[in-house]
């Protein structure tokens, strides 16, 4: 008997939903302190980390009301979901896992604006001004375009066909228990499966992945190299207040290149070039999309632990609630010792 992957899909969902619930939590901090706690960290960089944190919260959301899932077999995989929120048509649903890709991919392209603007801020102060007034849609455009690229190429470009339609038919039905026919879904094949000749146009939706993500990739690399082998020479004449605020936002990125190299671009290329191996396999990888969903999280995490402001704002909070809690807990000890002597006296023989 052929063995389901219908549990993985639950598993990948419920890891969606924790992912969903800790970059919604972990993200509304830190909004709230940049815009309430913490003073140091202004202008447009506080309002580039506040759209970042929110475009991280909105793919969460997303993915836990779609649950977009993926499925390898052989040479090639399925991008699909088994979800349908709000009885929305198939197209529509279908039109959503393009949007999901496309919002995953301005995210990404965002990460490198922020690499931009750091980078300028230490050896380029008069670029500033393109993150200023109405220059600061050239942003925009650039990470809307990216991520339009990104959702034309899943809509259009992984649109299945008769061939990858019989295909992953079989497949789709024995582990999933659905009609591929019947799904919301786009479909890659890296060749054809009668006579391994290249299928061109999902060869060309991975070239335009690859090039996307070595372009924003590149540029994160170059900035935090840039800022790493020059910056100590270029703060020698900064006050030491703000060499030490440098030093700090410099680690952030330090540490927001090596994070999405884990949960962004590393399942990202599994996605993409595995079915070119041409290996035997099948499995279901509904976690890798979950794993996206998790870098906002983690990117909080690292702002709190690395920036002064926002980990001194943390412990300020972290102290209250302490204090309330050992306050309660007090409390209630207390109440309990005064219904306990009670209880004792109440039973005493007159």
């Amino acid at each position: 008997m052929t063995k389901t992957y219908l549990f993985w899909v639950s598993l990948a969902q419920t890891v969606g939903k924790f992912a969903f619930a800790t970059t919604t939590l972990s993200g509304l901090i830190l909004i709230y302190f940049n815009f309430f706690e913490v003073k140091k960290i202004f202008g447009t960089y506080k309002y580039l980390m506040v759209i970042f944190t929110s475009m991280g919260i909105g793919l969460a959301t997303l993915e836990v009301v779609f649950h977009p899932n993926l499925h390898f077999y052989n040479i090639g995989y399925v991008y699909f979901t088994l979800s349908e929120p709000f009885k929305l048509s198939t197209d529509t649903l279908t039109r959503f896992l393009g949007i999901y890709a496309g919002v995953y991919c301005l995210t990404i392209s965002l990460l490198a604006v922020q690499f931009i603007y750091r980078y300028w801020a230490v050896f380029s102060l008069n670029n500033l001004q393109y993150f200023q007034g109405w220059k600061s849609s050239i942003w925009i455009l650039y990470c809307f375009f990216f991520g339009v690229q990104w959702y034309i190429g899943v809509y259009y470009l992984l649109e299945p066909d008769n061939v990858t339609k019989e295909y992953f038919k079989e497949e789709m039905l024995q582990r999933y228990s659905v009609v591929s026919n019947d799904l919301p879904l786009r479909a890659f094949m890296a060749y054809d499966p009668i006579d391994r000749s290249i299928r061109w146009v999902n060869w060309l939706f991975a070239f335009i992945v690859t090039a996307i993500m070595a372009f924003q990739y590149g540029i994160m690399i170059y900035c935090g190299w840039a800022m790493y082998s020059g910056m100590e020479e270029k703060m020698r004449n900064f006050s030491a207040p703000l060499k030490h605020h440098h030093n700090q936002l410099f680690k952030t990125l330090v540490f927001q290149i090596s994070t999405p190299t884990i949960f962004l671009f590393s399942p990202l290329v599994l996605v993409i070039y595995l079915p070119f191996f041409d290996i035997e396999l099948s499995f279901p990888a509904g976690a890798t999309v979950c794993a996206f969903n998790f870098y906002p999280a983690v990117d909080v995490v690292i702002v709190l632990y690395v920036v002064t402001e926002y980990r001194v704002a943390a412990k300020k909070y972290l102290n209250i609630i302490r204090k309330q809690f050992t306050s309660s807990s007090s409390k209630y000890a207390e109440n309990s010792q005064q219904t306990q002597q009670t209880f004792q006296l109440s039973t005493l023989p007159a």
